[in-house]
């Protein structure tokens, strides 16, 4: 038998792309069924292989081969079973039989090397078949294999084809080996701060408890709310969304509870709302900030009698609704200024969640867009892989005023307007000062050089405040050497002992 499976060292296309998405390494939540190691330059992750095949003794000598020789194996029996399969992203390599059930081995390896032209595919052929395997290597599979076969040529020829897309493999298994770190329902971080968001949601979601999610707007409140409706024994009921901001008073409360209108013979109709809708599952009702008093009164009592009067309704009804509550503003101004009542506050406020900016978390870039170009819909049409690091630079520079909602449309545009399969020109806009900066600052800040000097005091000390302190990671996110970021310190009069208490 040849040697197993070895994993070399990274090649450079993805310790490139390595660089830019693993640069700090917390440590999340786990337990005993969720523990997940790191790819090593050692061991490494082992190369996923499908085989596909409908003679169940070709299967097993195939998976016994794989499987001595370091691969992880997945074997199935038809071409529809292996196309849905690979939707999970998850595999490296396919081997398939040219004679198949259903549809035919030639048509399978036409869709799945137009639909994944990086996965290596390798057609198994029948003597009288030759020709057919030439033309399955038009159509982009890597090799063939004659019946009956020798294992060893077969792993030979799978190791040539892995070898030859090398750098896509890397990049796929560090891609998933972060998501299953860092990926929580569909949210992406590997911050500290939002990894203890994660571990609120895990806890506080079995319970009925109302939650109040505050961020600023873009940060992904709906995403949260959403997580926890799907973590919770209500997860089979409705999920409902609605936001203050978007109607006045009268349609709010209209919204929200319902109303009657019109007659029909006599007989008035009802039309349920929001809350009627959400009934044995969650409401999310973003925007509470903007809720006026007289429907917090109304949603006060709801809350804590758990009845519903719909309209002008003579009689009440009960309702099990779990709230899920947003917000951008600070509710305890409100509650100061007499915008909000104080008893309604502390009811929506049982559970408080912050999200952090994006600015705050510029770490996830990386893993944030190649996760959203791997599942766009015109990235995989156009075949998009990834950004130029020019573009990488800028996106990482730039303060996202309008956090993980602006990125994507940026990405949006991009994605739209890109010729080939790496981003090269983005389209940020106009302007890329911090959300609270207006141009009566600029005026009066003195000379420009003044100025900018602030900027960067104020830039070093968020990125020193988001690494605790570190600053060989600061200087690294910065993209300067760590002696340039100590002496900028040094002037700026910036303590990294400050930023780790």
């Amino acid at each position: 038998m040849l040697p197993k499976w070895q994993y070399a060292a990274p090649s450079e296309a993805a310790r490139a792309w390595m660089d830019g998405v693993a640069l700090v390494s917390p440590e999340p939540h786990t337990n005993e069924s969720q523990i997940c190691s790191a790819p090593r330059a050692d061991d490494g992750p082992r190369p996923n292989v499908m085989v596909v095949d409908d003679d169940p003794a070709t299967r097993q000598q195939l998976q016994r081969a794989y499987a001595e020789s370091g691969y992880s194996v997945v074997t199935l029996s038809s071409a529809e079973e292996a196309l849905h399969r690979l939707e999970e992203d998850d595999i490296d390599f396919v081997i398939t039989d040219l004679k198949l059930p259903g549809m035919e081995g030639v048509q399978f390896i036409s869709r799945t090397c137009q639909k994944y032209p990086e996965l290596p595919v390798i057609a198994i052929t029948g003597d009288a078949e030759i020709q057919t395997a030439v033309d399955v290597l038009k159509l982009g599979a890597r090799d063939f294999v004659s019946k009956p076969f020798d294992p060893e040529a077969v792993l030979e020829s799978t190791r040539a084809a892995l070898e030859g897309t090398r750098a896509a493999m890397e990049i796929r298994q560090l891609r998933r080996w972060l998501k299953e770190r860092y990926q929580f329902s569909e949210m992406l971080s590997q911050t500290p701060q939002m990894q203890r968001v994660f571990e609120i949601i895990r806890l506080a979601s079995p319970n009925d408890a109302t939650v109040l999610v505050h961020g600023e707007p873009g940060t992904g409140k709906e995403l949260v709310a959403h997580a926890i409706h799907h973590r919770s024994a209500r997860r089979n009921g409705p999920f409902v969304a609605i936001s203050c901001a978007d109607f006045s008073e009268e349609m709010l409360e209209r919204e929200l509870f319902g109303s009657e209108s019109g007659a029909l013979n006599g007989y008035r109709i009802a039309i349920p709302g929001k809350i009627a809708a959400a009934h044995r599952g969650t409401l999310f009702v973003d925007e509470i900030d903007r809720m006026p008093l007289a429907v917090q009164e109304t949603m006060l009592r709801l809350i804590e009698a758990r009845r519903l009067r719909c309209g002008g309704a003579a009689d009440s009804v009960h309702v099990d609704i779990r709230l899920v509550a947003g917000s951008s503003a600070s509710l305890k101004a409100n509650v100061a200024k007499g915008t909000m009542r104080a008893d309604f506050y502390e009811k929506i406020n049982a559970l408080p969640i912050h999200l952090i900016p994006l600015r705050e978390c510029q770490i996830d870039l990386p893993l944030l867009i190649q996760n959203y170009l791997q599942d766009h819909p015109m990235a995989k049409s156009k075949r998009i892989v990834n950004v130029s690091t020019k573009v990488l630079s800028q996106l990482m520079d730039y303060s996202w005023p309008g956090n993980i909602r602006e990125l994507q449309n940026v990405l949006d545009h991009a994605i739209m307007l890109a010729p080939g399969r790496i981003i090269e020109n983005v389209i940020l806009p106009a302007g890329t000062l911090d959300s609270g900066q207006d141009r009566s600052e600029i005026a009066t800040s003195g000379s420009l050089r003044h100025w900018l000097r602030e900027r960067e005091k104020f830039y070093i000390s968020q990125k020193l405040k988001v690494f605790d302190g570190n600053v060989g990671l600061t200087a690294k996110i910065c993209r300067i050497g760590v002696r340039t970021l100590s002496r900028k310190m040094r002037l700026y009069g910036l303590d990294k002992k400050v930023f780790k208490e």
